[in-house]
């Protein structure tokens, strides 16, 4: 339980005839985790089978199809004919249907496009009577389009016209709050009306789209509205064609992505091996468990025409990581995979996380009513997620804490007393502060030597008994020493303070012993660590704090009546709400650090790769 699975060092070598099969047959079996080889003057890198290239090039085109259909990848127990041919065909009979679809549909969302454009246009028009084929085409006349702030600015523009020449006209509409004008004037005076606009505030409107069109605006933005209708429609139906698509092929296209990521899989592997010309070998771990089945399958399918050799794995080589715990500890190996994997000479703590991390949760949550919200919550949502069914368990459990801590304190939702009783509890955290902190620093001395003592036989095993004692035991005796020299100090023992002192003074002879200078340096955090402990007072005081602000503004709204009763629940709702979402990130954030940083510190290196073995997870 506090150890990985034992895993055995494995070579496999034979002649290139039998790699594939031996591929296919370590694929089924699932427990190799290959150790890639890298180039080398004995042996080469071996080379991909032959049909690396066209599973690559099918699969390429897989899921390009699987992204253009928006299909979202999901377990499915749809048939497909596993054979390359099949699946190719089937996969270029749909693309050419896709891309026919696709280019319906991106035709008529440019002629959409167009159309809107054209609809914008005549609608600035639609107002002038005059017909579109008689504000384009004139060489002798230049005319302006735009709009015009008022109608006296539009006056003042006539009247400067005048002074200049009389062979000019003005259309123009009330568009909103300004007008839309259209200007026909001599070419010959264009310059000069062009500057004249622009003095009053003249903004052109050009009209790119109508040329070709004849009649009146108003009439053509009709037309364009109903071809529009047309046009949506259409697109509509090219969109139930592709979500036709969709449906009918999308079972395919998922069970296509398996079989050929599992095939290219296969085919890729010799790129992990060593080769020659006449033979290949493969270097990984098995669990030893599972070594002796693995290996009569290897040789049954091969005929007894391979070699292969195992030995145990040794604790200092690079050996993957396979956790084994208890059913109730797995869920806590997402705090492993986010961190570091241990070593496999190192002791798993993913157990004594599985105990201390609820419980530090708890003592920081430690209110009856929040711990009931919180586990209805989680275990809601642990029905609602069956992806994340194992994960839901650690708040699950941390909830479960809170609720006893919750019991322990006397507290509920803030409230010490309720329907006039009082509740009982062996700590009131509102009340008995000081209590509450020795409480806090005490479970950090636990938990910090809970950590030396898994360290001493993290030591022990690497590195033998004499080193463990001083490495681990130093910080021991440097506590003991230094409660020692506090208890004399006090009075409370008979033993001089100078005692205490030789013991502190032996126990740094032992650190510099076991971790050298680096234990004499680190000597001061033993104390920052112990104390780093007090957030679990802190935390839960200021969630204390708050659900007491909380209730005491809204019974001044209950206690005032009527309508105001209805913004006093509101305060209760909201303001639990909130303080209950604090509590449950800081007690993980803070519950996680502590772990990380003073727990973790005192005995755990990690940095093993986790086991992955061949088959499993296939991309």
């Amino acid at each position: 339980m506090l150890r990985p699975y034992q895993m055995s060092s494995v070579i496999i070598t034979g002649p290139k005839n039998l790699q594939e099969l031996v591929i296919k047959q370590l694929y089924s079996l699932k427990v190799l985790h290959i150790a890639e080889h890298a180039k080398s003057e004995l042996a080469d890198i071996g080379a991909p089978l032959e049909s690396a290239n066209k599973l690559s090039e099918i699969l390429v085109k897989v899921r390009a199809l699987i992204f253009a259909l928006g299909i979202k990848k999901y377990e499915t127990s749809f048939e497909i004919k596993k054979d390359l041919l099949s699946i190719e065909s089937a996969t270029d009979k749909l693309n050419a249907s896709l891309n026919k679809s696709l280019e319906e549909l991106k035709n008529l969302e440019a002629s959409i496009s167009r159309n809107e454009s054209l609809k914008q246009e005549f609608a600035i028009l639609k107002d002038i009577k005059m017909p579109i084929e008689s504000l384009l085409g004139y060489k002798s006349i230049a005319n302006f389009t735009g709009y015009i702030k008022d109608e006296t600015r539009l006056a003042e523009l006539k009247e400067e016209l005048l002074k200049i020449t009389s062979n000019f006209a003005i259309l123009n509409a009330r568009a909103k709050n300004k007008v839309f004008i259209v200007l026909f004037i001599d070419a010959k005076s264009k310059e000069i009306a062009s500057s004249l606009l622009n003095k009053l505030g003249f903004l052109p409107v050009s009209f790119p789209n109508i040329a070709g069109y004849n009649g009146l605006a108003a009439d053509n933005l009709q037309k364009i509205d109903e071809e529009i209708t047309i046009l949506n429609k259409n697109k509509e139906e090219a969109r139930k064609e592709l979500n036709k698509l969709k449906e009918e092929y999308k079972g395919f296209l998922v069970a296509a992505d398996e079989f050929l990521s599992e095939q290219l899989e296969k085919a890729e592997a010799p790129l992990k091996f060593a080769a020659t010309s006449s033979s290949f070998l493969i270097k990984g771990w098995i669990p030893t468990e599972d070594l002796r089945k693995s290996i009569d399958r290897l040789n049954k399918v091969a005929k007894h025409k391979i070699f292969v050799y195992f030995e145990p794995a040794i604790k200092n080589g690079k050996v993957p990581v396979k956790l084994k715990n208890p059913k109730y500890a797995r869920p806590f190996e997402f705090f492993m995979d986010i961190y570091t994997m241990p070593s496999y000479k190192e002791i798993d703590p993913t157990f004594f996380v599985a105990i201390t991390f609820p419980l530090l949760f708890g003592f920081m949550l430690g209110d009856f009513g929040y711990g009931l919200t919180s586990l209805i919550i989680f275990w809601a949502l642990k029905k609602k997620i069956p992806k994340a069914n194992e994960f839901m368990n650690i708040p699950i459990f941390a909830s479960l804490a809170a609720i006893l801590f919750g019991l322990l304190f006397g507290e509920f939702f803030g409230y010490e007393e309720v329907f006039g009783s009082h509740l009982p509890h062996v700590l009131s955290r509102a009340e008995d502060i000081n209590e509450l902190m020795y409480l806090a620093v005490a479970v950090g001395i636990v938990h910090i030597n809970l950590g030396f003592i898994i360290g001493f036989f993290n030591e022990f095993n690497s590195h033998g008994l004499k080193t463990a004692v001083y490495a681990k035991g130093g910080w021991i005796v440097l506590e003991a020493g230094v409660l020692f020299i506090a208890l004399s100090a006090l009075n409370i023992i008979s033993l001089p303070v100078y005692a205490g002192i030789i013991v502190v003074l032996f126990s740094l002879f032992m650190l510099y012993k076991g971790e050298g200078v680096r234990g004499l340096v680190e000597f001061p955090s033993i104390f920052s660590n112990t104390l780093s402990y007090a957030r679990l007072m802190a935390i839960g005081l200021s969630s204390v704090v708050l659900a007491v602000i909380v209730n005491e503004s809204a019974a001044e709204f209950f206690h005032q009546g009527n309508f105001l009763i209805l913004v006093g629940v509101l305060i209760l709702i909201v303001g639990h709400a909130v303080n209950l979402m604090l509590g449950i990130l800081g007690g993980s954030l803070h519950s996680l650090r502590l772990h990380y940083v003073e727990f973790f510190t005192k005995f755990f290196h990690g940095g093993a790769k986790k086991y992955s073995p061949f088959g499993v997870n296939s991309s």
